[in-house]
């Protein structure tokens, strides 16, 4: 019996060689792409979280200072600005553009980690000496290059129709002594519907991207951020007394008649014509001395 041997074509081997390298090279290019556009994602979803953070920051720091401008977003009937007017100004003394918001958001939220935070920040008009390790592209080029790539925006606005209800509604009803009816109410700042926009074009200038994307021109992240709040309270006790005692009726008209206690006064002669009585009295607590006094340490 003869036995039969068969042998491979050679070059259907070299076929076959070839295909596994031409496939290897094309992984090899898609895996780098893909690796690269994977890294350049997470560079932009820094970029998106820090505009998230900024709108926030902008917002509540606009609850807490006003706008320096008479014509900002804190002026006018109803505001802030003019509800401090009557409880105290001292609020009105101090204050921030949406300029120095944007300077402080630059300053401590767009440099290198561990950067101090600086009371001078608000007065520092450009982009920080070191920026945040990933907002550079592969070819070593930062994405931002000047302060106008960044945009901060804030606006103030009545309270929500239902919470304006209830800042403004009277909230009980008693007879006064001459029959009528005594409304409570408080006067609170209803302007406080506080927002903050921000907005950050980053890598407009970047040869890098524009080789990979042809007309790349930059990429703009926004984000805006409302806050409901009343952060505002009046300066000083005799403001405070004059804001809580429109809730306190006896304080504002008569709801005894003197003749109904007047007419005890053989029972309790301290009772007279001229007594003093105050119903309803509002009167600011005092911290006895002796509270807060520290006796300084004794020298033997």
């Amino acid at each position: 019996m003869k036995r039969v041997y068969t042998t491979r074509p050679a070059k259907k081997t070299a076929q076959q060689g070839q295909a596994i390298a031409e496939m290897l090279v094309a992984t090899t290019f898609v895996l780098s792409v893909l690796l690269l556009a994977v890294v350049m994602l997470g560079k932009f979803n820094d970029v998106r979280n820090r505009t998230l953070m900024g709108s926030r920051y902008v917002a509540w720091e606009r609850t807490v200072w006003l706008d320096s401008s008479a014509s900002g977003p804190n002026a006018g009937p109803g505001s802030n600005r003019d509800w401090s007017s009557r409880y105290g100004d001292a609020a009105m003394t101090v204050s921030k553009s949406d300029l120095e918001l944007k300077n402080e958001f630059m300053q401590r939220m767009l440099s290198a980690n561990g950067s101090a935070i600086l009371g001078s920040d608000r007065a520092a008009p450009v982009l920080p000496g070191a920026q945040p390790a990933m907002w550079k592209d592969y070819g070593g080029t930062p994405f931002l290059n000047s302060g106008g790539s960044v945009v901060v925006s804030t606006g103030t606005g009545d309270a929500p129709a239902a919470n304006l209800a209830n800042y403004t509604a009277s909230f009980g009803n008693i007879r006064t002594a001459n029959g009528g009816t005594y409304s409570t109410s408080m006067n609170l700042p209803t302007h406080n519907l506080q927002s903050g926009s921000l907005s950050i074009t980053v890598a407009k200038n970047s040869e890098t991207l524009q080789r990979l994307w042809s007309g790349f021109t930059g990429l703009t992240f926004q984000d805006s951020n409302v806050l409901l709040t009343n952060t505002w309270l009046p300066d000083g006790s005799a403001s405070a007394k004059a804001q809580f005692a429109q809730a306190v009726p006896a304080a504002n008209t008569a709801l005894i008649d003197p003749a109904l206690y007047l007419s005890m006064q053989k029972y309790a002669p301290e009772i007279g014509s001229t007594a003093k009585l105050e119903f309803g009295r509002v009167q600011q607590d005092v911290v006895p001395y002796n509270r807060v006094y520290q006796p300084s340490a004794r020298t033997p």
